[in-house]
């Protein structure tokens, strides 16, 4: 892994602190960068503007900090991001994040949130969803979730949803719901759900069940 070409313009010490990303590309050291490229075997690192960065076509990646920076993933087998601001991934395979204000996953194969703000994640074998304010989660084949301030879920296959406050579903095949808030929506094949408010899915098998029973 090597550092090459840092990007011309404004470089103070004042903005290097405040942008400063650590890096660690296919398993190799910590390597902060705050500007220029950084060249692993399969793909690159880039900081495309103070507080950016990029990460694509790499084996394994993990980037922290940024001083509530912006780290965006693409075709990444393994992508990680701890203590940034924004974190999306697209086409990655595993795609972690923890800590993040605002999430995006697309396309990935499996997705682990935790400790987020508003997540998005959009056509991802698996995702994994843990804390968190507001999730939109369509078109994945499995989707765990819990403690989030609202759910909404269109168009999966398979959901559990836990200790979540409002959770609205559509088009799902199945989907658990325990010890949520109130239950609305329309068109999924069977919703069971147990110590929630109210369950209203329109053209839907409700099943009302004991907790122990999900």
């Amino acid at each position: 892994m090597a550092l090459v070409d840092a990007i011309p313009g404004e470089s103070t010490s004042t903005i290097a602190a405040h942008h400063l990303f650590l890096v660690v590309v296919d398993g190799g050291v910590e390597t902060p960068i705050h500007e220029g490229t950084l060249h692993g075997s399969t793909g690159t690192v880039t900081v495309t503007s103070p507080g950016s960065l990029s990460a694509d076509g790499l084996r394994s990646v993990l980037v922290r900090g940024g001083g509530g920076g912006a780290v965006r993933f693409t075709l990444c087998a393994d992508a990680a991001a701890e203590g940034v601001d924004s974190a999306s991934f697209d086409r990655c395979g595993e795609a972690r994040v923890d800590g993040a204000r605002e999430v995006s996953v697309s396309r990935c194969r499996a997705a682990e949130v935790e400790r987020a703000g508003r997540v998005s994640v959009e056509r991802c074998r698996e995702a994994r969803l843990r804390g968190g304010g507001a999730l939109r989660a369509a078109r994945c084949r499995r989707a765990d979730v819990e403690s989030f301030g609202g759910v909404c879920l269109a168009r999966c296959k398979a959901a559990r949803v836990d200790w979540c406050g409002s959770v609205e579903v559509e088009l799902c095949r199945a989907v658990d719901v325990a010890r949520c808030g109130a239950v609305a929506g329309d068109r999924c094949r069977v919703v069971n759900a147990a110590g929630c408010g109210a369950v209203e899915v329109a053209n839907a098998e409700i099943n009302i069940l004991e907790e122990e029973q999900l």
